[in-house]
């Protein structure tokens, strides 16, 4: 039955939708240890659920999202987790737990209790995989199936900059706010914004590790549209954040520096 499932939702991945942002739980994992996924959000880390059957198939896919989560070990010690689950908390904890050994997912969280529930994400795949983060408890990733290493990579940086940089809507959630040209950037960044009156802005740029790029900058500017020019040519490749504190508020961005 469980097969038969997998098989008819795979043909039905492509439909539904899926909340942009996590529902809770608090429960135990396999080692006993109790966790409540609101509390570890608020506190910075980024939680990635994988619910797997286990099966065979599970395996690649697995297997990246664990490597990708094993890369931020070093960078950011602590805060970026990897939960596996069992898809509907029907395979005890040993046989899950054998399963994740056998496989090379050693260092991880294992979980079978019907508390984290996959139908709260979407349709349903295997696996299936949920980037949770930020004191907003956004869904910065849900893949079902198949994962592609980089944009999960890049939805866990994103994760962990929205809350080191203090953004209280992830920068993905206010699209067209501040729209920054080229993107990626070479040497200079165009930051292009409208401001409802007149009054003072100021920006600031910092880079993935919440390290200010450049000295903030003030502005006096008129209501409209308004461009501001960022020298990016002293950037070290990689993801930058940019917050401009306005008279009404806060309006975000980042960019990409590639030379």
């Amino acid at each position: 039955m469980k097969q038969t499932f997998f098989i008819l939702t795979i043909f039905l991945a492509s439909f539904g939708v899926y909340s942009q942002t996590a529902v809770n739980f608090t429960c135990n994992d396999c080692a006993g240890v109790n966790h409540d996924l609101f509390t570890e959000l608020d506190a910075g880390d980024v939680d990635v659920l994988c619910w797997v059957m286990p099966c065979s198939s599970c395996i690649p896919a697995t297997l990246t999202t664990y490597n990708v989560v094993q890369s931020f070990a070093l960078s950011y010690p602590g805060r970026v987790h990897i939960y596996i689950v069992d898809d509907y908390a029907n395979t005890s904890c040993t046989s899950l737990s054998s399963w994740c050994n056998t496989n090379g997912f050693t260092n991880s969280t294992k979980f079978s209790n019907a508390s984290i529930k996959i139908s709260d994400y979407g349709t349903y795949g295997m696996p299936k995989i949920v980037v949770t983060g930020n004191y907003t408890h956004h869904v910065y990733y849900n893949a079902n199936n198949n994962v592609n290493a980089t944009t999960l990579s890049t939805a866990i940086t994103t994760a962990l900059q929205d809350f080191s940089v203090g953004i209280a809507e992830p920068l993905s959630a206010e699209p067209g706010a501040v729209k920054s040209f080229p993107n990626p950037v070479t040497n200079q960044v165009s930051l292009t914004f409208s401001l409802e009156k007149a009054g003072k802005v100021s920006v600031s740029v910092v880079n993935y590790l919440a390290q200010p790029a450049l000295k903030t900058e003030k502005y006096e500017f008129n209501p409209g549209e308004q461009t501001i020019t960022v020298n990016t040519s002293e950037f070290e490749n990689g993801i930058y954040f940019v917050r401009l504190l306005t008279e009404s508020g806060i309006k975000s961005t980042k960019f990409v520096v590639s030379h």
